[in-house]
């Protein structure tokens, strides 16, 4: 056991303390995330209904400071992600804020119609054309044009079909694509996140709709700021950060000049910076004020920039990005918005490389809603990292189903895209057959 790690007493937890590990196997309990800090006596209270003792990191703990020093005390490449992409107007306090859960009304419940591999056939063409719209309506702006509004619109209900269809198969194009210019990629993305967690939600299609096209046009009111604030967006501070905020102003004077924009859509651009605690921008309004698509919005753009930062620097894993979100709940984001977020999306989204206990590789296909640790994966390479002659298909939690814990089959790690040389869409696109070259397979050993 580490020196850092002390095996306390469940019922001598205190706020602060980080969570490392359980007495029991993480698997078999209900929490998100493997590791977790304690917020209030309801966090060590769930503790208690599962475990007698728990190994708490005492690097990772920490006392009631400002939301800055904790900040201070993550791993350096955290810690340089959030400092970028949270701004000081975030770090001010880390008061939490409770709302009453949130209810939505009459919400719609969303079969599966089509498998992954058939839809996104569809959604392949569906993305270009999200991606070409979006990359229109910047250009336009960028020159000075007025923008019509029924292409985009039209793309928007593109997107809300093919997340009803299947949820996962724009999560993996999105995932796919790394070649735009970060502004409209970074709200198309933001905006797939945003529809698969509505689908979640049970959100009805016009709803759907509103906020897909709220966050694809979220945005555009950085067409007005000048490119040394738009490219250095993350290293401003004082004047220059405040004026880099006036894009949410500048958004909404270009939705509101637009014709039959559909109702809601300014709400979700005029609040998806603010925040939960009230230190977000531009009217530092709280979360009982703030609308709920525009709370989604904030939420998954937020989630967006912690993956794909608009530097250079190595965005966060999804794993380390969840569970920055869960540590945020009440604070910066509605605690159930977050929790809810993440069983949308999952601990590893669909399209993630991981390696299982058994040291094979493989790729996250699909979710179990209520084991989130336990994911479809699509295994690829054997426990040698050889690849299958055939890749097969298992569901975690199917196969763990009354098996003791020796015979259980876990994620041990989440793996960065293109390990061991593998091609994800490759796989998505031939189902369960394999196309690894073993020529190139045994190339990429000598290499």
């Amino acid at each position: 056991m580490s020196a850092n790690r002390m095996k306390i007493e469940v019922n001598f937890l205190k706020e602060g303390m980080y969570i490392a590990d359980l007495d029991c196997p993480w698997h078999k309990t209900p929490f998100p995330l493997q590791g977790f800090y304690i917020r209030s006596d309801d966090d060590v209270k769930a503790l208690a209904g599962y475990c007698k003792f728990v190994f708490v990191d005492e690097r990772k703990s920490r006392g009631k400071h400002t939301y800055e020093t904790r900040v201070a005390q993550k791993p350096a490449k955290e810690k340089k992600i959030i400092d970028k992409v949270q701004k000081k107007v975030e770090e001010t306090t880390a008061q939490v804020v409770v709302l009453p859960p949130l209810v939505i009304k009459s919400p719609q419940s969303y079969e599966v119609k089509n498998s992954i591999k058939k839809e996104v056939s569809k959604a392949s063409k569906l993305h270009q054309h999200v991606y070409e719209a979006i990359n229109g309506v910047f250009a336009t702006l960028y020159n000075g044009g007025k923008v019509s509004i029924a292409e985009t619109e039209t793309v928007a209900q593109g997107m809300v079909e093919s997340v009803i269809r299947n949820p996962d198969a724009l999560v993996w194009l999105a995932k796919m694509n790394d070649g735009d210019v970060y502004s409209y990629q970074h709200c198309v993305k933001s905006s797939i996140w945003a529809l698969v967690f509505g689908r979640h939600l049970g959100l009805d299609k016009a709803l759907l709709k509103t906020l897909a096209m709220g966050v694809l046009f979220s945005h555009i009111g950085k067409t007005k700021l000048s490119s040394e604030l738009r490219e250095n967006a993350e290293q401003l501070t004082g004047d220059e950060l405040r004026a880099y905020q006036n894009y949410v102003g500048y958004s909404v004077e270009i939705l509101e000049g637009m014709d039959n924009l559909p109702n809601g859509v300014v709400s979700v651009v005029k609040f998806h910076q603010e925040r939960h605690n009230g230190t977000g921008f531009p009217q530092g309004v709280n979360g009982g004020r703030i609308p709920l698509l525009a709370k989604i919005a904030g939420l998954v753009d937020y989630y967006q920039s912690l993956i794909d930062p608009r530097s250079e620097d190595q965005g966060l894993s999804p794993l380390e990005a969840v569970s920055k979100l869960f540590e945020l709940r009440n604070i910066t984001f509605q605690e159930d918005l977050v929790e809810r977020f993440i069983e949308a999306v999952g601990v590893y989204p669909t399209g993630t490389l991981v390696e299982l206990s058994s040291h094979e590789v493989g790729i996250v296909t699909g979710h179990n809603l209520d084991r989130r640790l336990f994911p479809k994966i699509m295994i690829v390479l054997d426990d040698h990292k050889y690849p299958l002659k055939e890749a097969k298909i298992v569901d975690l939690k199917e196969w763990n189903q009354n098996k003791a814990d020796d015979d259980g089959l876990y994620i041990s790690d989440s793996l960065p895209k293109g390990a061991y040389n593998i091609n994800e869409n490759e796989y998505l696109l031939t189902g369960a057959k394999s196309r690894w070259s073993w020529k190139h397979f045994a190339g990429s050993l000598a290499s």
